[in-house]
């Protein structure tokens, strides 16, 4: 690992977490560019020119990028991913590296059967492919993410803000310390990615980081830099935490105030030195 995947800011010598900054489409530049990866939602690049223009210029320049497939922001609506054919125009629009498979969120079973149908629309591209566990018990939980890592063609795997929490009956930053911590008794894994994030997300990242999670656990994405400053919710730097969780989902397209803006390049700060990350990089 090179040493600008290393940081004396944050237990020296422990492998760094990458951080994709999720922002609003009028602050992408401000914002996300402050991530050594990207994570684009499917959803948006499909309706925004500007977005998927600024991601498009991302993968053109080297940078890594991941294309999620908009189960969170579709939760209340489908309660799934979007469709093999959607990911895959996005992706192609874009040139992503890696795209998230289908999921059906709360279902272990449903998202196992996705999953190999997405692997077949897949087939022969060049993408890397994650596949995120679903479950609403830690049985079903673990029996979807044995499943899924079987899969030939799966070479990652999101934990979900929403499945891991409610499987493992915790907040979602303890949720999947306990679930990477349990993961790492099995053999073999694959490399894992944390979906998002809650008020804790700071504390997560430093305290997987303490554990020796980061050997398995490579990167996250999550829009709580930008999101908990437009809701005036400050992520202390001590603590990691914000005092309560945001009342609802992120704006990801109206722009919000300059003095909101300067909180979330310093909520950046904080999560890329959690993350063992240069803050100012």
């Amino acid at each position: 690992m090179t040493d600008h995947h290393r940081s004396d800011h944050l237990l020296p010598g422990t492998p760094s977490i990458d951080l994709a900054v999720i922002a609003p489409i009028p602050h992408q530049r401000a914002l996300s560019a402050r991530g050594p990866i990207q994570m684009a939602l499917t959803h948006l690049v499909l309706e925004s020119e500007p977005y998927a223009d600024y991601f498009a210029e991302r993968s053109a320049a080297g940078v890594r990028v991941i294309l999620d497939n908009s189960a969170f922001e579709l939760e209340e609506t489908t309660g799934q991913g979007l469709a093999a054919e959607h990911v895959l125009a996005a992706a192609e629009r874009i040139d992503a590296t890696v795209i998230i498979s289908h999921d059906v969120l709360y279902d272990g079973p449903a998202t196992v059967a996705s999953t190999t149908a997405f692997l077949r629309e897949v087939a022969g591209r060049e993408f890397e492919v994650m596949a995120v566990p679903q479950g609403r018990s830690r049985k079903e939980w673990l029996a979807c993410y044995r499943a899924l890592c079987d899969l030939e063609g799966v070479h990652s795997i999101g934990l979900s803000k929403l499945s891991v929490p409610a499987s493992f009956g915790a907040p979602n930053a303890e949720a999947r310390l306990e679930c990477v911590g349990l993961l790492l008794q099995q053999d073999p894994w694959l490399p894992m990615h944390l979906l998002g994030g809650d008020r804790s997300l700071a504390w997560e990242l430093r305290e997987h980081r303490k554990r020796g999670h980061s050997e398995v656990v490579k990167s996250n994405d999550s829009s709580a830099a930008f999101w908990y400053a437009a809701c005036d919710l400050p992520i202390d730097p001590i603590t990691g935490r914000a005092e309560r969780d945001t009342p609802t989902k992120p704006d990801l397209y109206s722009p919000i105030g300059d003095d909101r803006l300067a909180v979330a390049v310093a909520h950046v700060a904080v999560l890329r030195t959690a993350a063992g990350l240069d803050p100012e990089d």
